[in-house]
Order: structure tokens, then sequence, then C-alpha cells
């Protein structure tokens, strides 16, 4: 173990770095902020390559095993420096960014599989990944136009869910499509017009569902190739629902408790 004291140090300013997704992308690993996310990190089949932590946070580290890892206690200055929220807990992580399976080879016999087309919030995003950890999914899959996974948003809002099922980024709605069609699987979109309400429909075994953003929806080609279009009813006066609320209701709604 070392200890780092100043904000000039080289190594803190390229964890301070990771805050771009430039940096993540050019070093292939992300920073991890929190007790908890921490500890499914090193529970999980994650590589960590360095952990950072205050004085008050070294037993927790110690009480994880992580002693063997390369790690440094910091000054609660430093800890501010790399993170991203403005009162960090005072233990973080870098990650390595686990390269994920191809699209084309995952297959599941039963349940929901989650897409999000145009989510640009983080925080909905990290949201919504971690609903669907606690629902049951299969596997959640970004389209290009979503929101980072890596973003710091997007990480702490999933509470350490990104360890726990696969999560597909960066695909686009061809592959989408085209992996639907190759694996036989019923493609279902949310939208309003000519949609079924949500409750009143059979669920096959196997669904992929397709969210789309509260301001633009779901990709038009995508809801016309669609082998069903559903909505949740909405009795009230508000116009529409939270994206991370919906898609809530949608997954707990879903196949896994059918």
């Amino acid at each position: 173990m070392r200890e780092i004291t100043s904000v000039q140090n080289a190594l803190v300013k390229k964890i301070a770095e990771l805050k771009l997704k430039k940096f993540r992308q050019e070093t292939g690993t992300f920073f991890l902020e929190g007790k908890r996310a921490v500890e499914e990190a090193v529970h999980a089949d994650w590589e960590i390559e360095k952990v950072f932590f205050t004085v008050p946070y070294k037993k927790v580290w110690t009480q994880l095993g992580g002693d063997g890892l390369d790690s440094y206690q910091v000054t609660e200055a430093v800890m501010a420096k790399m993170s991203s929220t403005e009162n960090p807990q005072g233990i973080g992580a870098v990650v390595k960014i686990k390269q994920q399976p191809a699209l084309t080879d995952f297959s599941w016999k039963q349940g929901l599989v989650l897409v999000l087309d145009g989510v640009r919030d983080p925080g909905n995003v990290g949201t919504i990944i971690r609903t669907a950890d606690a629902a049951g999914a299969k596997a959640v899959i970004l389209l290009s136009e979503t929101a980072e996974l890596f973003n710091p948003k997007v990480v702490r809002s999933t509470m350490g869910s990104l360890f726990h099922l696969p999560v597909f980024t960066d695909v686009t709605k061809d592959e989408l499509l085209n992996w639907c069609k190759a694996k036989q699987l019923p493609l279902w979109v949310t939208c309003l017009e000519g949609s079924e309400n949500l409750f009143k429909v059979s669920w096959p075994e196997r669904t992929v569902l397709v969210m789309g953003s509260e301001a633009q929806g779901a990709n038009p080609e995508l809801i016309a190739k669609a082998d069903k279009k559903v909505r949740l009813p909405m009795e009230g006066k508000a116009e529409s629902l939270n994206v991370a609320v919906a898609a809530g209701i949608c997954l707990f709604a879903g196949p896994s408790f059918r």
C-alpha cells in the first residue's frame, strides 16, 4: 500500500481523466466509486487494477481481502479530485472494462431481454439496468444512441448491477433486427399508436422488448417491424411517465413473472 496526498500527483490526474469517455476508451478502464459498488466488483469476475481509499475506509478494503491488490491510501481532497460526485465516499477503484460477448452468440430459454433505444439520460439508464437485474431480466441491450454504459452516472445508478447481468452496448438497430430474425425472437416495442394494453397480452416465453426515449420514443423502423406493439395504460392526466419508471413496470409485468 502506498500513500498519495497531492491532487497534482500524476496518477491522480490520470484517474480524474476517466470522467471523460475518450480516456475510458483509450485505457479500457473506468473509475468505480462507493463501498457497495466496489464490493460488487470484488465479488464479480471483473479485473480491478487499482484501489483508492481514505483512512476511514481502510478497514473496509482490508475486510474485502484486497491487500494483495495495487492499493493507495489517499486524502479526502485527492478522492474528490478523482470522483465525479460532490460528496464522494472514501473508496474507489479503477476497473478494467470487460469485453462483452457477441450478441449473436447470446441465447436464453425463458424471460425478457430489455432494449433501450435512444435513452440518453445516464441516471435513467443506470436505474433501468438496476431494475432489470432485480426483475430477473436476462440481459439489457443499449442501442447506439443510448447513454454509454461506463458513464460515471450510469455506473453509480446501477448500484453494482452492471456486474450481475449481460449488458450489450453500441448495438445498431439492424444488428438487433438480424439477431431477432436469426434466433426467431419475438420483438415487442412500446409505443402509442396501434398498440395493445401491456397487462392484457400474453407474453411469449422469450421476449425482446424495446423502449425508446421519453421525447422521441422508439425508432420508427423498429416499431414498423415489431411483432407486437404494447403500451402502459394511463388513466390519469399525466402526459407521460419517466422512462425508468415505465421500464420498471414493464419488466415486472413481463414473462419472468408469468
